[in-house]
């Protein structure tokens, strides 16, 4: 079965439900849990984008003005981040949930998305946001500066800097907003339920949202950090993993794939692990780390170093 299509439609609705059937016939106790997100964040950050270059020219010649404007659009962008605030419309999304029929004290959960992307250049950025608001944090800085009675065409030039930064996260943000949807790809459903199927110990998580998503879920999880280990699973074009964590790195490792710098799961303080292969690879390559955590987590505790 194909990825649903963009978060928070119908048809992504019909997704989750075609995928709690496959983990029915995985022999699997799958349960539907909503969830709900605000996806339009990107707006109201390239909002704040936008506000952030006004800051910046009016504070040449009105400094007080300036550095307000830039100062609220600084913390619009913080508070706010991926749609914390109660602004625009929040939409329901739908995680699909089977629990591991044989549970253990360190539980591996394996996390898929049940969207397509859209496919946009914001999501390929390390740290998208964090660049926008550190621009947002030097204008303000240097507007403040301006505020101080410092002036010169030296100043000047440096607001260009963040400026200039703020206007390519505008213009990435809004293409976040109206990119249309990745190819349909079922590599990583695949691999999930394959999982779900041969590994009775492990969780298999069907993610609604995207990262979106992804990111509110793991913030609802009440388990303690060392009890969990985390497993990202993605479609992609070659195969790649990612991971901070010393001994799942290097159970990676052993697979002889390519480790992938940049953007890490936001996991908190949880173990955890990303890997991405095309379809048919992703199902092998999953299969294979998996074998892995399971034969580090039967070590003994004095031996073992996911916890």
């Amino acid at each position: 079965m194909d990825r649903g299509p963009l978060a928070c439609t119908d048809a992504e609705r019909r997704a989750a439900l075609a995928l709690l059937r496959r983990l029915r016939r995985a022999r699997r106790s799958p349960r539907v849990e909503a969830r709900w997100v605000r996806p339009a964040w990107p707006a109201w950050q390239a909002l704040c984008a936008v506000a952030g270059v006004v800051g910046a020219v009016l504070s040449v010649d009105h400094p007080l003005s300036g550095l307000i404007v830039a100062a609220g659009a600084f913390a619009l962008s913080i508070v706010h981040g991926r749609g914390l605030l109660p602004l625009g419309r929040a939409r329901a999304t739908q995680d699909v949930v089977a629990r591991a029929r044989e549970p253990r004290a360190v539980a591996l959960i394996v996390l898929a998305a049940v969207d397509r992307p859209r496919t946009t250049v914001l999501w390929r950025v390390p740290a998208a946001l964090e660049w926008l608001q550190g621009a947002l944090a030097v204008t303000v800085a240097l507007a403040g500066a301006r505020v101080a009675g410092a002036e010169g065409t030296l100043l000047g030039v440096a607001q260009l800097v963040p400026a200039a930064v703020a206007l390519v996260a505008a213009a990435s943000l809004v293409d976040a907003i109206v990119a249309p949807a990745a190819a349909a790809d079922s590599a990583a459903a695949d691999a999930a339920v394959a999982t779900a199927r041969d590994a009775p110990w492990a969780e298999v998580v069907f993610v609604g949202a995207g990262e979106l998503g992804l990111r509110a879920r793991l913030r609802a999880e009440r388990r303690a950090p060392e009890t969990t280990v985390l497993l990202w699973l993605e479609p992609a074009p070659r195969a790649w993993w990612s991971s901070a964590h010393p001994t799942l790195a290097a159970i990676a490792g052993e697979t002889g794939i390519a480790r992938r710098r940049g953007r890490a799961l936001p996991s908190g303080q949880r173990p955890a692990l990303a890997i991405g292969a095309p379809s048919g690879q992703l199902r092998e390559l999953t299969a294979a780390i998996v074998q892995g955590i399971d034969a580090r987590l039967r070590q003994p505790p004095s031996a073992s170093s996911t916890k």
